[in-house]
């Protein structure tokens, strides 16, 4: 499934990747629910518009704060547990045709031909193809077909797994606690945005 050049950027601006170098352990948490605080100014403001169990809803807008249109994301972090480092982040956003697609960013250093794979708990695999590899790490998109967000929302949890150069395994478990709410967030907040234009 191949995404147009104007979507691709639009998705790598909705939020910028703080990814770590190397492999990561298969313990993960949720983090915090605070944002890195801005520091460039050419950067998007983002701030926090809502928290539902694990998940955050991040809204912000890009280029001129008078005239851009704003756009929001639902953020789901994973942190390592023993060195408190981000090593994915699932994110749920609308892409400019209305939507929804499916981004995780994790670690470089993986085999980009097998992509990035995420299990629910009735067993189904998703398989994303990575999109982007940039010193700060890689993107995987998938576009969320319904059967594929209700599944998301009827499971507990999902197991990410991605592949290192050396075909060894690296997988953590993403707990889903929360998302019902967060998509729903996030539809208003569409609705919202497109009743205004």
């Amino acid at each position: 499934m191949r995404l147009r050049p104007m979507f691709l950027a639009f998705l790598t601006g909705v939020l910028v990747c703080g990814v770590p170098l190397g492999a990561a352990s298969a313990q993960t948490t949720s983090a915090k629910k605070t944002p890195p605080a801005q520091s460039d100014p050419n950067k998007p403001a983002t701030r926090v518009a809502g928290s539902y169990g694990n998940w955050t809803l991040l809204c912000g807008k890009e280029g001129d704060p008078k005239t851009a249109e704003e756009r929001c994301s639902l953020v789901l972090p994973l942190i390592e547990k023993k060195t408190q480092k981000l090593i994915f982040r699932v994110i749920l956003v609308y892409g400019p045709k209305g939507r929804l697609v499916l981004r995780v960013d994790g670690p470089t250093g993986v085999a980009l031909q097998r992509g990035v794979q995420l299990a629910t708990d009735s067993e189904k695999v998703y398989t994303m193809p990575y999109q982007t590899c940039l010193p700060m790490g890689c993107k995987a998109l998938y576009l969320v077909p319904d059967e594929m967000k209700q599944d998301l929302l009827k499971s507990k949890k999902g197991t990410i797994v991605v592949y290192a150069l050396n075909g060894k395994q690296i997988q953590t478990v993403a707990e889903f606690d929360g998302l019902a709410l967060g998509l729903e967030a996030l539809d208003k907040k569409r609705t919202a945005i497109v009743n205004n234009n």
